[in-house]
């Protein structure tokens, strides 16, 4: 059985999944979900992560749960894609793209990170260039300060990441996915790091991840931290 799991790709081993018991929607589809969230659940968002934070209400949008294959092994982890409103705010287009990303590890919990989406855009040839260079950095500028900040590849890496992600955009009240609501998608994704300054003299990680979509080559930039519940 594990040599046949080995013989078959990530993607074709998601769509099997999908297809189990032949609807072929994702009906009754268990997923990756750590923090045992629904979509629609409120996620607090403490003021120890930041101000950006501050005024805004988060709640999950939907849950992504990839799959990469290392060595011949693969590995999970979880994205609770956040949408947050302005609290503050007139507006109720006045809302924040956030992620709370939660990554397996060796002491068998789980590190959590809150990502900001930085940027995104339609695929271009010209930064593709820039995440395949061989130096494995990324620079950023930021807009508030105009300082340079400089990123490398984590752990030295210079190719790219292959996942194969499930997409859960509704879920049942057993913590499913709901019927017609879970939909796969191919990325190709680059991970960076750096020691950013937290003031005391002391540092802290703060993590760029730059995920492209196989089939549309959209590209989303995402920024932050380690996240405090």
């Amino acid at each position: 059985m594990e040599s046949e799991k080995q013989g078959k790709t990530l993607w074709e081993m998601l769509c099997e999944r999908l297809h189990a018991g032949g609807n072929g929607n994702g009906a009754g589809v268990a997923f990756a979900n750590p923090l045992d969230l629904r979509v629609g659940s409120a996620v607090p968002v403490t003021h120890a992560n930041g101000p950006d934070f501050a005024d805004y209400n988060f709640t999950v949008a939907e849950i992504r749960e990839y799959t990469r294959r290392l060595g011949g092994q693969d590995f999970r982890f979880t994205d609770y894609v956040l949408r947050g409103i302005n609290t503050r705010s007139m507006d109720a287009d006045d809302s924040k793209a956030a992620r709370v990303r939660l990554v397996p590890n060796q002491a068998g919990a789980h590190d959590a990170l809150l990502l900001q989406l930085f940027d995104e855009f339609e695929f271009a040839e010209d930064f593709l260039a820039v995440v395949n260079d061989t130096t494995g950095l990324f620079k950023i500028t930021d807009d508030r300060s105009g300082v340079e900040e400089t990123y490398s590849r984590i752990n030295d890496l210079r190719v790219s990441y292959e996942a194969a992600v499930l997409v859960v955009a509704e879920t049942t009240p057993d913590g499913k996915a709901a019927t017609g609501k879970v939909t796969p998608a191919r990325v190709e994704y680059w991970d960076y790091w750096r020691d950013a300054g937290i003031g005391g003299g002391k540092t802290a990680k703060e993590f760029v991840f730059i995920e492209t979509n196989c089939d549309t080559g959209w590209f989303q930039i995402w920024r932050g931290r380690e996240f405090f519940s």
